[in-house]
């Protein structure tokens, strides 16, 4: 059974094997002319005797009619006449003559003869195409011709135009240069009836947007005595409006002048598109510049060189735009005063930098990279944000888990000291009651029930710091009290750093409605506030003495405790950043009170709390 398709039509006794080539081989020359009726071959073996039959010369002419470039192979046994061969080869063009079926070289024979009939193929398609690009050359060569002779005439005509308008032209190409460089409609109207009066004789020139100019029209028609040459004027193809060319009646408008005047309209439209955009453009610059510079982190675009190419208001004021040194444009110079890129700079991704201040802060930068000019280097786009606080609040965080757990074995701790702490004390003022006051070891009795009243005072404050703080109920509570206790929280740490801690408390005592326990947490946390300041200036001024000071005051139905310390002062003195702080101020706004933050002349820090809920007593 036959392949569906095949190169090859071998027509005789051919060996079986040429199959596997992809060959057809028929048994006689009828068998290979049905075949030829379903295919195209593009090489045919047969031997002389079938080429000399009667049929072959319509079969030969049917194959060459479906594809002209077949070849052909004749098998030719040795003994065959000379010049009836070249008379045959005259005839049908043997491209290959071979002795027997089973010549050796037969597959080089019809793989040649193969390339050669692809080889026709090409030179036919070839020959086809550069026929149809002839035919069409000279289509086009005509079309041409015809073109040509229509502009030869357009040319003599628009020459002879030219020559009526030159002179107009001339007159008013300074003007129109003008209206292009107009900013507003009034100043179009003003250059155009300065120019045309001369030029083409115009009394008014008047420019309205639709649908004013309908209603200037009929103004004009019913209400002036004027010749009105009226032109849309249109932006991307759609009228936005008209402009009116208005002169004495006795001289209406000429063709050749209309056209003239329609020309200046298609200026005056691009002029009117221009203005438009510009407008728009400087509105979205504005309003990109507005955004750009209320960002309150600073954002900076910068160059391969680290030099500051583009920057908002948020950038330091060193980054003035009227510094000629070019070093101090280095992003590195004008941010963080350094004389050389920033450790751990990586353009184009995030990274976090630190600052040389007194007190470093940290920033997290995020970069990314942009293509301006694909010929020129890439830019980096760098947003700052300050994360000194947010480091700072998480540090706390941490330190407040710490705490909770403190507290929680603190409290185990408590409990387990107050029995046996009951016990000595018991015993110790037992001792006291039976020794005579005059013994020599009295004193050391009294000195060991006072250590003791001491050890009992410090489990119980640290019960009531670990205690719940909404446990307690509302109720009358001394300030002074809230202020011991919370100082007592924090003493250790103030004696393990050598801060001295003054106290400025009234004789009398200050009454007020609250929950004990919460106030003393806020005014600890306030007072651990002050203790972080104290910190911060010790650990970068060598030889500072920390001070604290706790001021207790009333005045008419309020309260005041001032917390003062001479740390390191808050960046922003008005809106300290600190998750105790944050719980304070929402505790005391709970007790009605209200808490400030300022800076003093002599450079302190001050946190002030007004207290309004006072219980007074007569």
């Amino acid at each position: 059974m036959r392949s569906l398709k095949a190169s090859f039509l071998l027509i005789g006794p051919w060996e079986s094997r040429l199959q596997e080539l992809g060959a057809h081989i028929a048994s006689d020359l009828q068998q290979a002319f049905h075949w030829v009726q379903d295919s195209a071959y593009d090489v045919v073996a047969l031997s002389i005797t079938i080429i000399l039959g009667k049929k072959f010369q319509d079969f030969y002419d049917g194959i060459k009619e479906i594809s002209p470039a077949t070849q052909f192979i004749a098998v030719v046994p040795p003994g065959f006449s000379p010049n009836q061969l070249a008379r045959l080869h005259e005839d049908y063009s043997f491209i290959r003559i071979i002795t027997s079926y089973t010549d050796k070289d037969l597959e080089s024979h019809l793989f040649s003869a193969l390339e050669d009939a692809n080889q026709r193929k090409q030179d036919e398609n070839l020959a086809l195409l550069i026929r149809e690009q002839t035919a069409q050359l000279k289509r086009l060569q005509i079309e041409l011709e015809e073109r040509v002779q229509k502009r030869t005439r357009f040319l003599t005509e628009a020459r002879r135009k030219l020559f009526f308008t030159n002179s107009r032209i001339e007159g008013f190409k300074k003007a129109l240069l003008a209206v292009h460089q107009a900013s507003s409609v009034g100043e179009i109207e003003q250059l155009l009836n300065d120019s045309l009066a001369a030029t083409v004789q115009t009394s008014w020139i008047r420019l309205f947007f639709h649908p004013q100019d309908e209603l200037f029209a009929k103004q004009v028609q019913n209400q002036l005595n004027f010749t009105q040459l009226q032109v849309p004027l249109f932006r991307q193809h759609e009228k936005v409006g008209s402009i009116f060319f208005l002169r004495a009646p006795e001289h209406p408008f000429s063709k050749e002048e209309s056209n003239f005047l329609n020309r200046v309209a298609e200026a005056v439209a691009l002029a009117l598109d221009r203005i438009q955009k510009l407008k728009e453009s400087e509105d979205l610059k504005e309003q990109w510049e507005a955004t750009f510079n209320s960002m309150s982190d600073p954002v900076v675009m910068i160059d391969t060189n680290y030099d500051i190419i583009q920057s908002n208001r948020a950038l330091p004021s060193s980054s003035n735009e009227g510094e000629k040194d070019t070093h101090s444009r280095k992003c590195y110079k004008v941010l963080y005063n350094r004389d050389e890129p920033c450790p751990g700079c990586q353009r184009g991704s995030n990274f976090r930098v630190q600052s040389k201040d007194l007190v470093p802060r940290t920033f997290e930068v995020y970069s990314q990279s942009l293509s301006l000019d694909s010929e020129k280097p890439l830019v980096f786009v760098n947003l700052y944000h300050d994360i000194t606080h947010q480091l700072k609040m998480e540090k706390q965080i941490l330190e407040s888990a710490k705490m909770a757990e403190l507290g929680t074995i603190g409290s185990s701790i408590a409990h387990e000291l107050n029995n046996p702490l009951g016990g000595i004390l018991s015993f110790t003022q037992l001792i006291k009651m039976d020794m005579d006051p005059q013994h020599p070891l009295y004193p050391d009795i009294v000195e060991m029930e006072e250590g003791v009243q001491r050890c009992k005072e410090i489990v119980q404050n640290l019960l009531g710091f670990t205690r719940n703080p909404n446990a307690d109920q509302v109720g009358e509570l001394s300030l002074k009290e809230v202020c011991q206790r919370a100082l007592k929280i924090v003493e250790l740490q103030t004696k393990s750093k050598g801060i001295r801690v003054q106290l400025h408390f009234p004789a009398e005592e200050i009454f007020m409605l609250g929950h004990l326990n919460l106030l003393a947490q806020a005014l600890k946390n306030l007072l651990q506030n002050s203790i972080d300041h104290l910190s911060d200036r010790s650990r970068h001024e060598k030889g500072f003495r920390g001070s604290l000071d706790i001021e207790l005051s009333t005045q008419v139905e309020s309260a005041y405790v001032f917390i003062k310390d001479n740390g390191t002062l808050e960046k922003n003195p008005s809106l300290p950043i600190g998750l105790g702080v944050s719980v304070a101020s929402q505790i005391l706004r709970d007790h009605e009170a209200e808490l400030e933050f300022s800076t003093t002349e002599a450079g302190e820090n001050l946190a002030k709390i007004s207290f309004s809920r006072l219980v007074l007593r007569s």
